[in-house]
């Protein structure tokens, strides 16, 4: 079932379609894996296999998941994610011990270290491929599943049996397509499209062009299910994009991504049916920003900066409490008036700041604010009005409502980001503006790319 507020307009001009052929013959040849590196792949994760299932243990077998595992992995992706399978009975505190034991023996003379998703695991590298040992519980169906990793193995199963050969090298085409605008990953950094949502976006449509020509004309609410007995579930969910997970009535495998990523994907869309050229596929470039520049772009922009300690060791939680700030702050300074034009979030696992980037329309509010009030016929708010305002000049009516002019208590920005970051953020903070960015660009040579990107002037996929 497909639900969408109008009919498809958008789409590919026939006399392009060669273009279109040519290009992703191209981006193929690129990012394809060749026989030798799937040779040399799979037999490195079948020894891997075979390693765990001849460990001591309680786990009853291992499977390789992930892109991998659907034969749906770019040339470049190193990554293969292990799940190892325990019984169903085995208690919880037990179960994650002997997963974490089991992993570390595998990178017994490599590196490792713990990682979190609902439970621990262990991931490293191995021989240059970057490897996640994940314990699970082997149950017979995704709706016994005990841990939300369990469900993993079904979504394997699953597009393994749906997906055809040819269709692999459309989910990898469009995994790509998602790299460069900027759209790959539901994780709390990126709010994307997952790789098991991009595969069953192709076993929807059937190819690349094709979900291209539907996207490019998508209005949302957009929502569709793969399996017909489905159907009903799809008014329970309300998210902006819905794809019922196949495997599991109850989740929306489209959960995780934003209001901008579905935006970005659907002008993206629109961009490339118009000019399907290899070039779009091509990384943009962005040069590095200069201090001399920064400089010259303050004084039109000017900028703020709100730079955060944290120690909290799981990124996730770090993307998490960090946005939730951004919006909380963001939606603050708005209601006191400020206009920004522009905000950026910038976090690095190597780094314990994070930091919020904003460019406004000024940094300082005007001294005066206009209040307006109730209509003159509403009686009772009228009065209300008349008794409390703080006014220097009014109540006084204009057409058929009441107004006031007030004094603003406040109206420089650093001491207001101040204030309220002290009640209501958690994090330590330092706020920058004015000289004080400059500054903050020198002393931080991590922050000179984001400072790039931050000032590029268009969505990248339209450079």
């Amino acid at each position: 079932m497909f639900i969408i507020n109008s009919m498809t307009q958008i789409g590919i001009d026939k006399t392009k379609l060669d273009v279109y052929k040519a290009t992703k013959k191209d981006v193929l040849l690129h990012i394809v894996p060749t026989a030798q590196q799937l040779s040399k792949e799979t037999k490195f994760v079948d020894s891997l296999i075979k390693k765990i299932e001849k460990m001591k243990g309680k786990h009853v077998s291992a499977v390789v998941a992930g892109s991998f595992g659907k034969g749906t992995n770019l040339n470049k992706s190193k990554d293969f994610d292990i799940f190892v399978l325990y019984p169903p009975e085995m208690p919880r505190e037990d179960f994650v011990e002997e997963g974490l034991s089991l992993g570390k023996q595998v990178f017994k003379g490599y590196f490792c270290e713990k990682a979190y998703s609902e439970h621990p695991y262990m991931r490293g590298v191995i021989d240059g491929f970057n490897v996640e040992i994940v314990p699970a519980y082997n149950v017979p169906s995704a709706e016994d599943m005990i841990s939300s990793v369990d469900r993993t193995v079904f979504h394997l199963a699953f597009i393994n049996k749906n997906m055809k050969i040819s269709q692999k090298d459309e989910v990898r085409l469009l995994k790509y397509f998602m790299q460069v605008i900027g759209c790959y990953g539901s994780d709390s950094e990126i709010s994307g499209f997952s790789g098991y949502l991009c595969e069953l976006l192709i076993l929807y449509y059937g190819d690349f062009l094709t979900l291209l020509r539907h996207s490019a004309n998508w209005e949302p609410s957009v929502k569709f299910t793969l399996v017909k007995e489905q159907d009903a579930n799809l008014a329970r969910f309300d998210d902006s994009l819905v794809v019922i997970d196949p495997v599991d009535s109850n989740r929306n495998v489209a959960a995780a991504v934003s209001d901008r990523q579905l935006s970005v994907f659907i002008a993206a869309s629109r961009v490339f049916l118009q000019n399907p050229v290899v070039e779009f596929f091509r990384k943009r470039s962005i040069k590095q920003i200069l201090y001399t520049q920064l400089v010259g772009l303050l004084e039109h922009f000017p900028m703020a900066i709100v730079e955060f300690s944290s120690k909290e060791p799981l990124k996730e939680i770090v993307w998490s409490k960090l946005k939730k700030h951004a919006k909380k702050l963001t939606s603050h300074l708005e209601f006191l008036g400020f206009e920004i034009l522009k905000s950026e979030l910038y976090y690095s696992e190597s780094d314990d700041k994070t930091y919020i980037f904003m460019m406004l329309d000024s940094l300082k509010l005007s001294k005066l604010k206009l209040s307006t009030g109730p209509l003159v016929s509403d009686m009772k708010n009228s009065q209300n009005y008349l008794d409390n305002t703080k006014a220097i000049l009014g109540p006084y009516i204009k057409e058929n409502r009441w107004y006031s002019v007030r004094l603003r208590d406040k109206i420089d920005l650093a001491p207001i980001i101040t204030e309220f970051a002290m009640e209501h953020i958690e994090f330590p903070m330092t706020v920058y503006v004015g000289d004080e960015v400059r500054d903050l660009y020198l002393q931080r040579s991590q922050l000179v790319d984001f400072f790039s990107d931050f000032f590029v002037p268009k969505e990248k996929f339209l450079l």
